[in-house]
Parts: C-alpha cells; structure tokens; sequence
C-alpha cells in the first residue's frame, strides 16, 4: 500500500490581468508520505516534518488535515473523502507558516474511542494556502499578471491493530476482448481478512470450466502475472475490492473458467 512521492499535485492559477511580469512562490516538503502507527505496540503517535524548500524568500502557509482514504476500484485512483475520520486525530499543529529554511515537525495522534479490529488507512493532506504579506498588494505599482503555484500533498496514515492477516479472495472473472481483438481476463480480488495486501508477488491458479459446469483441475495452470507498477502500486486493504485486467493465460481457452489467488513466498 503505499503512497509516494507522485501523490505530490502541483495546482496552477492563473488570475488573468495585463503586465509582463509574474511572481513565484517558494515551496515545501512533507515526510514521510506513509506513516505507520501500530497501535498493537502502544505506537498511538508519530511526527511528520514539513520544510521549506526552494530559493525564493517568501513565506509559505500550510494546512494539515486528516481525511477518509480509499482506492479505486481499478486502483489507479486514490480518493479522499469529507467524513469524519478527522475526530480520530489531533494534528498538532494543524497550520504552520514556514519562512526560507524553516523545519516545522507536526504530531499525528490516534485518539479514538476503540482499537479497530482490521488495519486500516487514512488520508494527511498538506495544503498551501493563500497568504498576504502585510501590504504587499497595496505597494503593487502596476497591473501585472500572476503565476501561484500551490502545493499539495497526499500521504497516508496506516492504524494496525494486533494479529493482523490479509484473506484475499477471487470474488469473479470474466473475459474481454481489447482494441487488438486479443482476449483479457479480468479479475476482481475481495480482501476479507483484516490485514492490508500488497499486489506485488500475486500467483494464479486457472482451470476452465466444462459446459456442464465443473471445474476442470487436470487442465489448471500456475502463474505470476506480470503486473504494471500501477496495478501494485496501491495495497488492497481489508474489506475492500480490486479489479484486475490481464492479458490471457496462454493454454487455457478462452471462456468461463476458475481462478484462485496466492500470496505466499
């Protein structure tokens, strides 16, 4: 499950006017991108640094903020939602104002009611504000346009409780057939247990299924699919869903057929 660093989403506003000239902003930095609280271990807290990065000497001003987090059914996208998951956090502090080579460490504490019994994955979002410097807009000699540039963040923050295990499971399969005309078998992964699972390192066993119905084990095969770093790029975490899309396995005919997933080393 990881998040990384191309979560980083650079926003440009234009605010349209006349002139040549433009203003830049500094930026900043946020680490880790993952933070871990393993809450089995009494680990109820963790400090994420936020810098200021770049040569330009203006002041920034960022907002951190706790927010639901999920992942796509195709897992491509991560998706942060406006729930309440912010009342199982203090953020500590939650809007800082960082001048040129300023570090600011900012405390992440659980603070909830009861330990869950399933890891699960929250969103931190840093975000850039807007700031007025005194009376910088006041001194503005003349109509110029303005480039900002405004950074924001998408980490991660994983709650793992004790005894944690993943369970995943083949929910349904069915097969298509691409732009080329080459046919797809398409897999949907159900995590049932309580623990995270990473993609990376997934086998498959494929039998067809005969027209009366029945697995055909004599004819199954084994195999690593070749996953893009997209597809592993994001954990299933417990309860939730993933679609697969994969070339089809050579030697089984194309058809309705059974798959079972493996995870071990």
């Amino acid at each position: 499950m990881s998040t990384q660093k191309k979560d980083l989403i650079k926003t440009c506003l234009f605010i349209a006017s006349f002139g040549l000239s433009a203003t830049v902003f500094g930026g900043y930095s946020l680490n880790p991108l993952v933070t871990i609280l393993d809450i089995s271990k009494k680990q109820t807290s963790a400090e994420v640094v936020v810098k200021f990065e770049g040569e330009v000497k203006t002041p920034v001003a960022v907002e951190l903020k706790v927010m639901g987090r999920e992942v796509s059914l195709d897992g491509k996208k991560v998706l942060f939602l406006e729930d309440k998951s912010a009342e199982h956090f203090i953020v500590y502090p939650a809007q800082i104002v960082l001048m040129p080579g300023d570090i600011q460490r900012v405390q992440i504490k659980w603070v909830g009611d009861s330990i869950p019994s399933k890891e699960m994955s929250y969103g931190l979002i840093a975000g850039e504000t807007p700031m007025k410097i005194g009376d910088e807009e006041d001194k503005r000699g003349k109509v110029e346009a303005r480039l900002l540039i405004r950074t924001r963040y998408e980490a991660a923050i994983i709650l793992r409780p004790a005894n944690v295990k993943p369970n995943v499971t083949v929910e349904s399969t069915a097969s298509k057939t691409d732009s080329l005309g080459k046919p797809r078998l398409l897999l949907t992964l159900h995590n049932k247990g309580t623990g995270l699972q990473k993609l990376a390192g997934m086998k498959l066993r494929i039998a067809p299924i005969s027209k009366e119905g029945k697995t055909m084990s004599t004819k199954s095969i084994t195999y690593s699919p070749q996953l893009s770093k997209e597809q592993t790029n994001h954990s299933i975490f417990p309860g939730f869903y993933r679609a697969i899309d994969l070339p089809w396995p050579s030697g089984i005919p194309v058809g309705p057929v059974n798959a079972v997933v493996d995870f071990s080393k």
